[in-house]
């Protein structure tokens, strides 16, 4: 049963009735002429809208008393809004557009009409709603079932008091049997009773709906009273049965399973935020599939780039034509050179695909495909000016990839091409300049030359709004035919121009943001085959199957007007193909096969990918172990034992074991991997070494609050006994990256160890001569024993001779070095050791030959106090705009330096007084400057404290980070600022040039004092005045214009509250101009300013231009066009407004003999600056963004 093409719904469910004539639509009931199984009436529009105003309210010509009902509701919540009807929308006329009928076999198809006949209709209205609910048989669309729910109940008359009656209630129910919680779905659908008696009309409502489990039904609660319907007189009863029908279209549900491949036959991209845009315009691009053919043919390189864009592209194709799921586009997007936030813009779509192309076009270069984009896109367009009294013309042909066709006022497409193509007269003053035949009348336009194959027309919905000054989207009514013929465009080509629609991009939103889909006809064929539209909805990820209704006829667009900022949903772009070239452009007769080499390609892709994601599924029963030895230990000379990078570093033993190990097991494993000589082979692992478990951990001393920085060590053993047989890794390595030690000898005999009386320590050696430390070995302790009975066994591993004195040091952390004092104490005594434990760290040193200039812990003091800095200028607030930037400083310094060897070092380096350089202090997210240092601060604080590593944030050496400090070469001595004002002014040139500058000023001072800190920077005119003045000058949109001169006497604190906000107003240095150095009593110094239509949005430079009282106008324009230095043909287009409080007083003639009246233009007093009159120049501001865009974001960029 077919639709009825009146109804349409907004993105909101509501119905509106448009402006209609209410006798025309009775008319049109009457005139109407259908069989009984397929009439619909209008009778509805007049009902519903009177029902709309009140509930009560009757219309005696259509519905008798009684017969109608207003209530819109779910069946089990009576809430819903009264509802209106749309006025019809516009059909396509095609031969090859038709509706799909209803499959009763396709259970996912995107429509579908449901009858129930209730017979006995007297018994049931007698009845209750429990005992008379009548459900029809399910229709499946979408997947989900759908049935007509009727149920009757009490209609009371409003405002009556009377009994009540009963009425029909009548509801679309959806999945009701489902105990799913987390699906919905979207629907549209009409309503109806249908007249059973010849002559009789249908009775018709529209409902839209969002249904989910807890609103499965919706619908009217009274559609219809009963009385009415049990009246023969009234056509709906026959044999005591009434027949309902529904015919529902719906979207594809959301929240259950939708196979896309299935139910639509083909797949959908992923969105990676806000990638819907470019999701849409890639569906396009696959499905022109001579592009696609191409883009399989393209040259790529066989390495893996992550930048190549043309390999980016087959491989999304690829995806598409071959897998099964939808196909995700962050190679794509990465091959782009986007970052993830790149991901997350909306951008315009056809932007992209402008962009997109010439990407692909350019690397088709020299390949035997580079001409197939210029042959499907592009087309040729002349544009021309021809002299209407003389044989005279002028022409330049220019290519274009895409037609943008304004929208705004225009019904349908071929208007829009119309005023494309429309002819500009160009007469009068605005003649043309024919050379030799002079300034002739002429007449400028656009023809076509070419159409390509692929039309790719944008329909401009943004645009900018001048009464808004803002951009916005147009959501107006805009036609588009399925068959476009363009043959009146071109310009003398007798060629076949008729195009079929074959893709329509929809974007639903307003101009900040929303939501692109593409609906694609994917069955489309030439002329003479017989075929039925397939139109398919991607909608990112999930495709459908759409109706031509749906697909086209429905993003026409259109504003009901009801309510505001809600979304709008209608067509942006159009892909139309040219009849004749529908067989080349779509492939029909082909068989597209992918290139060999790239299904190999792409399938060892596939294939790496599912063992990558195999791997990543059962990371959880594997863990990774580092085997650290002496040999790396002995290697590296920094603070602790490791370096941190060891983690990192792919050239150190790795493996990925099974957490389900035993301990056993893992000694086997590394004695396979570490130990593979023949005469290891015999020796039980157990024998041969130890295995321990690095951890970070943290010190802190009795009673303080601060920790020592973490330490790295091998601090748990991980025991190969009798008690670990059967315990696996699982219970003893808990991360999934574990740094093990292999504790080992060169006989490959270890001594015993006693965890309960035994610690492990390592030693290194500091070498007095060259001033380093390194790694000597590791030996087992008791810590009741005394540090002496273990110096013997230290001398061995440093390789000095026996009795050599020996002073040791522990390493508790890189920032805590302490000395042993008493060698013959017990371990675990006082002032030895401060750490009882495994993986303690001493540090052995000769005491013969070291000093209190030369010693171990100097020399790590030292190494931990010494700092990696870059030291970078900072220009953004004190300093001229045009000053020379410093390049960065590289050195290193020292972490507790006061400020003033901070400054002196940076001084030295860029040869500068040091009292004139400002510190800042620096963000530690960002590295950005925050806040300056004052010079109180810089007299106590140290390095450590500026860069803030004091309390919590330690510096760590291990760490090797460069620390940032940032510095502003000061015009002033740092010690002077606190009795000067930091102000910043702008300086104008004699070219009207703006630049910004930092001034000091006494705080006691004048305007003369700005006046001579500004003199040091300004650029004075070669001829000028050498007098300078400074302009109180507004800054924002609404006031950017020249307000006063500031009085030399008036003091700086006064100028600074005036400018104390500069994006509001500043103070302007600029040089006084000749002819104003005397103003004289009838002469006047008159602001002028640059405005756009509007004094509201002013731009440009301002300025003072002296006139005199009873001078010409005319005069007063030739020398402002001097002043401004504009050419002729440009200041023509100007026109001179008076302004005050920014309103437009009147505009002025300024070419006749009019005089300047200085009363009029502002010489009398005014009571205050903003409402003092200016001279405005009305002209198109060039430096406005474009108006025509989508987006205010910045443009799309392929990197790559």
């Amino acid at each position: 049963m077919e639709i009825e093409a009146k109804d349409a719904v907004n993105n909101k469910g509501d119905i509106v009735l448009k402006s209609t004539d209410i006798e025309n639509q009775e008319t049109d009931v009457e005139n109407r002429e259908m069989d009984v199984d397929n009439r619909d009436t209008d009778v509805e529009n007049v009902e519903v809208d009177m029902v709309e105003d009140s509930a009560s309210e009757e219309d005696d010509a259509c519905t008798p008393p009684d017969a109608a009902m207003d209530v819109n509701v779910s069946c089990d919540d009576e809430c819903a809004e009264p509802i209106k009807i749309v006025e019809d929308m516009p059909r396509c006329e095609s031969d090859y557009m038709t509706e799909e009928e209803d499959d009763p076999d396709d259970l996912y198809k995107p429509e579908g009409t449901i009858y129930l006949d209730i017979d006995g209709f007297s018994q049931f209205c007698k009845g209750s709603p429990e005992t008379q609910q009548r459900l029809s048989k399910p229709v499946f669309v979408r997947g989900l079932p759908w049935k007509i729910l009727a149920i009757p109940r009490d209609a009371a008359r409003v405002g009556t008091g009377t009994r009540p009656n009963k009425a029909l209630g009548f509801f679309l129910q959806c999945n009701g049997d489902s105990d799913a919680v987390a699906w919905n779905c979207i629907a549209s659908a009409s309503l109806k009773v249908l007249g059973q008696i010849e002559g009789f009309d249908d009775h018709s409502r529209r409902i839209t709906h969002t249904f989910y489990p807890k609103e499965n039904d919706w619908g009217y609660s009274q559609f219809l009273t009963c009385d009415h319907l049990i009246n023969p007189e009234n056509g709906f009863i026959k044999d005591d049965t009434i027949r309902l029908v529904v015919h529902v279209s719906a979207d594809a549900p959301h929240g259950v399973q939708w196979d896309s491949k299935k139910h639509a036959g083909y797949i959908g991209l992923k969105n990676q935020g806000a990638t819907c845009y470019m999701n849409s315009i890639l569906q396009t691009l696959y499905f022109t599939t001579k592009l696609r053919k191409a883009v399989y043919d393209m040259p790529v390189s066989q390495d893996d780039s992550e930048n190549n864009v043309a390999l980016a592209m087959q491989r999304v194709f690829y995806d598409l034509q071959h897998s099964d799921r939808p196909v995700g586009t962050k190679k794509l997007t990465k091959s782009f050179g986007w970052d993830s936030l790149e991901t997350f813009m909306q951008h315009d779509v056809q932007e992209l695909c402008r962009v997109l192309l010439d990407n692909l076009e350019s690397k088709m270069k020299k390949s035997p495909v580079e001409d197939t984009i210029p042959n499907l896109f592009r087309g040729v367009m002349k544009s021309y000016i021809r002299c209407t009294n003389v044989s005279f013309e002028s022409s330049k042909e220019e290519p274009f990839y895409d037609i943008q066709l304004n929208i705004k006022g225009k019904n349908n497409i071929m208007q829009s091409f119309r005023e494309y193509v429309q002819v500009e007269r160009l007469d009068g003053e605005n003649k043309y300049d024919a050379g030799d035949y002079g300034m002739q009348p002429a007449e400028k336009g656009v023809k076509f030359v070419s159409f390509p194959p692929v039309l790719h027309l944008q329909l401009m919905r943004f645009q900018y709004d001048a009464t808004l000054d803002a951009n916005v989207k147009i959501n107006d009514k805009f036609a588009f035919p399925d068959k476009l013929c363009l043959k009146e465009f071109m310009e003398g080509n007798g060629e076949d121009y008729t195009y079929c629609l074959h893709a329509v991009l929809v974007h639903s939103g307003d101009f900040h943001g929303g939501h692109y889909v593409v609906f694609i006809n994917t069955g489309l064929r030439p002329p003479g085959e017989k075929y039925k539209p397939k139109w398919c909805k991607f909608d990112d990820d999930v495709v459908s199957r759409a109706t031509v209704r749906e697909a086209v006829m429905a993003n026409y667009g259109g504003d009901d007007g009801e309510s505001t900022g809600r979304t709008y949903t209608n067509a942006y772009m159009l892909v139309y193909v040219r009849q004749s070239c529908i067989d080349d452009v779509l492939c029909q007769n082909e068989n597209l096969q992918v290139p060999a080499h790239l299904v190999q390609r792409f399938e060892n892709e596939r294939e790496e990918e599912n063992k990558k994601k195999k791997e990543k599924q059962e990371a959880h029963l594997y863990t990774e172990i580092v085997m650290v030895t002496d040999e790396h230990l002995a290697s590296y000379n920094g603070f602790d034992l490791v370096d941190p990078k060891l983690l990192d570093d792919t050239g150190l033993p790795r493996e990925k074991i099974e957490k389900n190990m035993t301990i056993p097991q893992l000694y086997d494993y590394v004695k396979s991997k570490l130990f593979t000589g023949e005469s290891e082979h015999e020796i039980p692992a157990r024998e041969m070494f130890r295995i321990w478990k690095f951890e970070e951990t943290t010190y802190k001393d009795e009673g303080s609050i601060m920790s020592a920085l973490p330490r790295l060590r091998p601090t748990s053993l991980i025991p190969h006994s009798e008690e670990t047989q059967e315990k696996t890794l699982e219970a003893v390595l808990e991360n999934d990256r574990n740094l093990l030690y292999i504790e080992t000898t060169a006989s490959h005999s270890l001594r015993s160890y006693n965890e309960n009386s035994e610690m492990l320590m390592f030693l290194k050696y500091y070498d007095e001569e060259s001033r380093s430390l390194r790694y000597v070995g590791h030996f087992i302790v008791a810590y009741r024993q005394c540090m002496s009975a273990y110096t013997s066994e230290c001398l061995k591993l440093i390789g000095l001779p026996e009795g050599t004195p020996l002073r040791f040091y522990e390493e508790v952390a890189p920032d805590r070095i302490r000395l042993i004092e008493s060698l013959g104490k017990p371990l675990c005594a006082d002032n030895t050791v401060v750490e009882v434990s495994d993986g303690g760290l001493l540090i052995a040193e000769r005491q013969d030959r070291t000093s209190d200039t030369n010693n171990a812990k100097l020399h790590l003091d030292t190494l931990y106090n010494t700092i990696d800095i870059e030291a970078i200028a900072n220009n953004d607030s004190f300093v001229s705009s045009h000053a020379e930037v410093d390049p960065p400083i590289t050195g290193t310094i020292g972490l507790n330096w006061t400020m003033r060897q901070l400054v002196d070092y940076i001084g030295k380096e860029i040869n500068y007084d040091p009292a004139k350089i400002l510190l800042w202090r620096v963000s530690p997210f960002n590295d950005r400057a925050t806040q300056f240092l004052t010079d109180a601060q810089c007299k106590v604080l140290r390095v450590n404290g500026l860069l803030g590593l004091a309390g919590a944030q330690l510096h760590d050496p291990r760490r090797n980070k460069r620390y940032r400090v940032v510095y502003t070469k000061m015009p002033i001595p740092i010690a002077d600022m606190e009795r000067k004002r930091q102000m910043k002014i702008q300086m104008m040139d004699e070219k009207m040039a703006i630049t910004e500058i930092t001034i000091f000023p006494e705080k006691t001072g004048t305007v003369r004092d700005i006046l001579e800190e500004a003199r040091r920077e300004f650029k004075f005119a070669p001829n000028g005045t050498g007098k300078l003045r400074l302009v109180y000058v507004g800054q924002s949109s609404q006031s950017m214009r020249a307000y006063m001169i500031f009085k030399e006497e008036t003091s700086v604190m006064e100028v600074f509250q005036k400018t104390m906000t500069p994006s509001m107003y500043m103070g302007r240095v600029e040089e006084v101009p000749q002819d104003q150095l005397v103003v004289r009593s009838n002469e006047y110094l008159v602001p002028i300013a640059h405005f756009d239509k509007d004094p509201g949005r002013m731009f440009g430079v301002p300025f003072f231009l002296k006139v005199s009282n009873d001078e010409l106008l005319s005069s007063v324009r030739e020398r402002i066009q001097q002043r401004l230095d504009i050419p002729d043909k440009e200041y023509e287009k100007y026109k001179f407004a008076l302004i005050s409080s920014s309103r437009v007083v009147r505009y002025l003639d300024m070419t006749s003999n009019g005089r300047v009246n200085l009363a009029e233009l502002g010489h009398a007093h005014v009571a205050s600056l903003v409402t003092s009159p200016y001279l405005g120049l009305d002209h198109m501001n060039k430096s406005r963004g474009a108006r025509g865009s989508h987006a205010a974001e910045k443009a799309i960029v392929i990197h790559n």
